[in-house]
Formats: C-alpha cells, sequence, structure tokens
C-alpha cells in the first residue's frame, strides 16, 4: 500500500512538472475522463474552483503558482448543500480584498481603505452561501443577525467572502445578488465599531457604507457562510 502511494505521488509530481513545460496540455488528460462529470465528488469540486480561479487570472495578480487544497465536504454533505440550495465556494488562502477586486474586476474604496479591518483566510476556506439574489433576515440589526447564526452554528460573511460569492454567482447564474437589497458584512469592523452593508446599485456597480450594528432597515439583511462541523 506504501508503495503504490508513493508511485502515485511520483506519476502525479511527473504529469504536473510535464504540464508546467507544456509537454502535455490539459485536453490530453480529457481521455482519462468520464464524460459525465461527478457534481458532487470533492475532487471535482476542488479542480473545478481552481481552474476558474486560474482562467481569471489568479497567478498573475497573486505572482505565484496557485492551487487549492482539497473541500473537506464529505459527498453527502455536498448533496445536501445542493437540496438546500447552496453554492459551494474557497476563498484562497492569504488572498487580499484589493487583489479579489482585481480578480472580478469590482473597484470600491473599501477593497483599499485602512479603516476597513483585513479579513483575509489563513488557509483555503471552502465554505456554502445560500444561492439567492437577495438575503435573508430583512429588517433585521447585524447584531440580531449575528446572534441567529451563532445559536444555528453558521458563519458571516467577511468582505472577501462576499465578493467571491457575488463573482461565481454572476459566473453561475448570469445575474448579479444585491441589486435592490443589500447585505451586512457581518465578519468585519469598519473604523473599530461600525460593520459595512455592500450590494450593487441600479448600474450593477459595486456599492458599500458603514453602518451601526443596532441599525436596520426592510432592505437590508444577512447572508450565512456554512461549514460542516467536522472542520
Amino acid at each position: 500500500m506504501i508503495e503504490k502511494e508513493l508511485l502515485r505521488q511520483q506519476t502525479l509530481h511527473t504529469i504536473e512538472v510535464m504540464l508546467d513545460e507544456r509537454l502535455l496540455q490539459k485536453e490530453d488528460m480529457l481521455r482519462f475522463q468520464s464524460n459525465v462529470h461527478d457534481a458532487y465528488s470533492p475532487e471535482y469540486i476542488r479542480s473545478e474552483m481552481e481552474d476558474w480561479y486560474r482562467t481569471l487570472g489568479i497567478e498573475h495578480i497573486s505572482r505565484r503558482k496557485f492551487s487549492l487544497r482539497m473541500p473537506q465536504f464529505t459527498r453527502e454533505e455536498l448533496k445536501e448543500a445542493e437540496q438546500r440550495n447552496e453554492i459551494v465556494l474557497c476563498v484562497p488562502q492569504g488572498i487580499s480584498r484589493k487583489q479579489l477586486g482585481c480578480l472580478f474586476n469590482i473597484r470600491n474604496w473599501t477593497l483599499e481603505s485602512e479603516l476597513v479591518a483585513a479579513t483575509p483566510e489563513v488557509e483555503d476556506f471552502w465554505f456554502t452561501a445560500p444561492r439567492t439574489t437577495e438575503p435573508e433576515m430583512l429588517d433585521r440589526t447585524a447584531v440580531e443577525i449575528q446572534r441567529t447564526y451563532k445559536k444555528t452554528g453558521k458563519l458571516g460573511m467577511s468582505l472577501e467572502r462576499y465578493l467571491v460569492f457575488v463573482a461565481r454567482m454572476r459566473h453561475i447564474t448570469g445575474e448579479t445578488p444585491d441589486t435592490k437589497t443589500k447585505t451586512w458584512i457581518t465578519n468585519g469592523k469598519y473604523e473599530g465599531k461600525a460593520l459595512l452593508v455592500a450590494g450593487f446599485d441600479s448600474a450593477s456597480e459595486f456599492t458599500a457604507h458603514g453602518w451601526m450594528p443596532n441599525f436596520h432597515s426592510p432592505m437590508v439583511g444577512g447572508r450565512y457562510t456554512w461549514i460542516p462541523d467536522h472542520i
């Protein structure tokens, strides 16, 4: 068993080198793939997300070779996420909100302001979020939303997670979320005490501004992120 795993790792390394040296093309590998993709395979999810980032130019922006670690979702958890109408996402380790803005062609003052606390991920952060164009819990304060998520074992959106969510929703559905409503960015701070409210204006331009967490509006809600209990 150990010898087989060693052979596997050596073979994968050889293939990776040949791809880097352009001795092999990705198209050459298709002959070994099934015509039917397994949408609930963690490896398929990882590969598809990795290719998406590479196509967008993440290696040019980050100036380093890019790869994603395997999502820690089981096949059953991926099926359950689909049944809950959730989208599977990943924020790459260490990438900044400014880099994500460049990657997704989104411009806004919050991506560079020192008043907005940086919340980069310390490792590749795989999560799911509702595949909806409007947030839940409209007309609730950020405090209420945070309290609800804590009770139900869910996490909030950081600005980095929200940017990935928006870009991926545009890619998959062709729609821009939060054009009529806005979303609390509950994982992060603005000027120490305030939080950001983010979304898009009528021209589909990204917009964000600071609110105190005890404010509420019928047009502002929350978006949760979910990770399995075993992570």
